[in-house]
């Protein structure tokens, strides 16, 4: 990936940035920095393949830049469309891309499909995308969609009972007080903490006395747990910026910085993208050019493009 190329421009960015305070930023600067972010997401497209390629395809079209996405999702649905897993990253991507309906409904008919196909082998895969795309199984299979609530497989039962959120506005509060039941209840596994978590930083909609509660236990979550960063991105994307709290659960996000974990990282930097503000942009900007403590170059590519999202989002709320 050409991000050694980047990097001189990205310390003299960083430089700048960390000097300048809200009031008195150099535009010219962060027009430069917003170049460079989209340059990143679309390098990692053309260059990184499947999930990682996936995930640079869906910043870009948050971001308000879908040019060429949809074209290079075409092609890579000739290519792989019959490969599990990934076909569904490739639906999840031209689903989004598709600015009429009937163009949607065609790639979130095939992604249902899957699900509802209880021989497929990525239906776990199907299930965790029809929640991030919002749409319920329910009522389209109910008998198949309560009997994989029940599954064994627990990643399985987890995006199901997310993806039925999307059932009705009752539903949606159900789903939404057995996540917080779960990441709340001090018998839960942490394993078993993380897409509850990883879900509610989504649903969003819980109260107040919610919201404290799962403060309270994102900050008492063990540092060596796999769910801590999952809950405290959900604490902190549901907290106001004015509780007495966000500067602490801020503090703690930013920490996973330097994680060795590509999914913290990547955790941190979706929800500094929801509720970071620009004193944050300095922190992301040398992610710019990969998280040099992660081996793998995908992953570092993966990390680049979510710190580019990130930054993209923030100046969108600052600017």
């Amino acid at each position: 990936m050409k991000l050694v190329s980047i990097v001189f421009n990205l310390i003299f960015l960083t430089v700048v940035l960390g000097a300048c305070n809200s009031k008195s930023q150099d535009s010219q600067s962060f027009r430069e920095l917003e170049n460079q972010c989209i340059t990143v997401l679309r390098n990692v497209l053309a260059e990184q393949h499947e999930w990682v390629k996936v995930h640079a395809a869906e910043f870009l079209i948050w971001a308000g830049h879908p040019e060429g996405v949809r074209e290079a999702y075409i092609e890579e649905e000739r290519m792989w469309a019959a490969k599990p897993q990934y076909r569904i990253g490739i639906w999840r991507v031209l689903a989004q891309a598709a600015t009429l309906d009937a163009d949607k409904q065609i790639w979130t008919d095939k992604i249902l499909g899957v699900f509802l196909d209880s021989t497929a082998a990525d239906r776990i895969h199907a299930a965790e995308t029809l929640a991030k795309l919002g749409i319920s199984p329910f009522g389209k299979d109910q008998k198949l969609t309560e009997n994989t609530l029940r599954s064994e497989v627990k990643s399985l039962a987890l995006y199901t009972l997310w993806s039925t959120a999307f059932t009705s506005p009752d539903s949606r509060a159900t789903v939404k007080a057995r996540f917080l039941h779960a990441v709340l209840n001090a018998d839960t596994e942490a394993a078993d903490k993380v897409i509850p978590a990883y879900a509610l930083r989504q649903l969003k909609g819980i109260s107040q006395e919610e919201s404290t509660k799962l403060t309270e236990a994102a900050l008492a979550e063990p540092a060596g747990s796999p769910a801590r960063i999952y809950l405290l991105s959900a604490a902190f994307t549901n907290n106001d910026y004015n509780s007495g709290q966000f500067e602490k659960l801020h503090a703690a996000v930013v920490s996973y910085k330097s994680a060795k974990s590509k999914g913290a990282i990547s955790e941190m930097a979706a929800a500094l993208a929801e509720k970071g503000k620009a004193e944050d942009i300095p922190i992301l900007t040398p992610l710019l050019a990969g998280a040099s403590q992660l081996e793998n170059e995908s992953d570092r590519a993966d990390i680049a493009a979510a710190a580019a999202y990130a930054i993209l989002q923030i100046r969108s709320r600052t600017e």
